[in-house]
């Protein structure tokens, strides 16, 4: 019977192993990327959604990363956003393919290297996803509630705050790389991919992570960014009050659209992002249980459902701040013209000649 195949009865997620690095001695892990019993039905739906999410990804976010490069009209400090965007996306995406390879194993197949890189790489793509769809709310915030203010965001600090981004990701989550570790289980000899946190009789440190995780990559970001949101909302709703009074009704269909991309922004990123924060905290209370205590609730494909739907957000950033949104729609009709003109001067030209 395979490592798949197999189930103890009390968990397809969580294996038996001995910690000889961080202090722990035998206890259980909780598996990750991979799972055992039989899940063959399961694992395929798995596999074409992460097909397709990779597909789509890829596709859509390359096409708005190289519109927006190869288009210097297109160079706005929206679009500066927007291309941090595009390649947190593109990034984290890249991670589909050894996901899947992962769940079709029948033990963790890719190596201690990799086991660190994955974890850590989603960590960090993440949290630039968040942030910088935080920036692009501000952004939003002081060209429609405060314009006079609006030129206080310049490209050199859109390019900096971008940039800051990534710096800070890239170190706070270095524990996740010491972290993360392939684990042998000890009745099989089979590896995973799991986290041992250091066993540190003064502090929890898993405690510490969690903390600092849902404050810094959710709450903190999730807050501000629902904030400036709600007022974008208030200012828009005083516009259309001044508008139904100066009796300007053209004005109505371009209102109730911005509003509608409005709501629909903010549902998307709460519904995509909450759930894998909320996983994380359930990982965390699971793993707190004494090692005689064998009621894990947490399944590995919970983990994975959560990270797919995260991972589904890297297709529709790109539609609902790229292709459907009224700035980019504006910047590339904008650049049409200009080609037109350029071509018709052109044509004049040669008939002048």
């Amino acid at each position: 019977m395979g490592f798949l195949d197999h189930d103890p009865g009390h968990n397809t997620s969580y294996v038996y192993g001995e910690d000889i690095y961080g202090g722990w001695g035998e206890r259980y892990f909780f598996t990750f990327y991979t799972e055992f019993g039989n899940r063959h039905f399961e694992m395929s739906a798995e596999l074409i959604l992460l097909g397709l999410i990779f597909i789509f990804s890829l596709s859509a976010n390359l096409f708005v990363f190289t519109t927006v490069m190869m288009n210097s009209v297109l160079q706005t400090i929206t679009n500066y956003f927007l291309l941090n965007l595009t390649a947190a996306d593109i990034l984290f995406c890249l991670s589909i393919p050894a996901i899947m390879y992962a769940r079709v194993s029948p033990q963790w197949p890719l190596g201690d290297m990799i086991c660190k890189v994955l974890p850590y790489s989603q960590f960090v793509c993440g949290f630039v996803l968040i942030w910088t769809l935080t920036l692009i709310s501000m952004d939003r915030y002081f060209c429609i509630v405060v314009p006079p203010y609006r030129s206080k965001l310049n490209p050199r600090r859109a390019i900096l705050l971008t940039m800051a981004t990534w710096a800070i990701a890239c170190i706070l989550f270095l524990p996740v790389a010491l972290w993360f570790r392939q684990q042998e289980v000890l009745e099989n000899h089979a590896l995973i991919c799991t986290i041992v946190f250091p066993a540190v009789s003064t502090i929890s440190v898993s405690f510490a992570f969690v903390v600092v995780l849902i404050s810094l990559a959710c709450l903190l970001p999730l807050v501000l960014l629902v904030y400036y949101y709600k007022k974008i909302f208030e200012k828009l709703v005083q516009t259309k009050q001044v508008w139904e009074r100066s009796h300007l009704s053209s004005h109505h269909a371009r209102h109730r659209r911005v509003v509608r991309m409005l709501i629909v922004s903010v549902s998307v990123i709460l519904i995509m992002w909450l759930p894998i924060f909320l996983t994380m905290i359930l990982i965390y209370v699971d793993g707190r249980r004494e090692t005689s205590d064998l009621d894990f609730f947490l399944r590995s494909h919970h983990f994975l459902w959560s990270l797919i739907l995260a991972l589904a957000n890297t297709v529709v950033n790109p539609l609902l701040y790229g292709a459907l949104s009224e700035n980019f729609i504006e910047c590339l009709t904008k650049r049409k013209r200009l080609l037109n003109n350029s071509t018709l001067s052109v044509a004049a030209v040669a008939r002048i000649s």
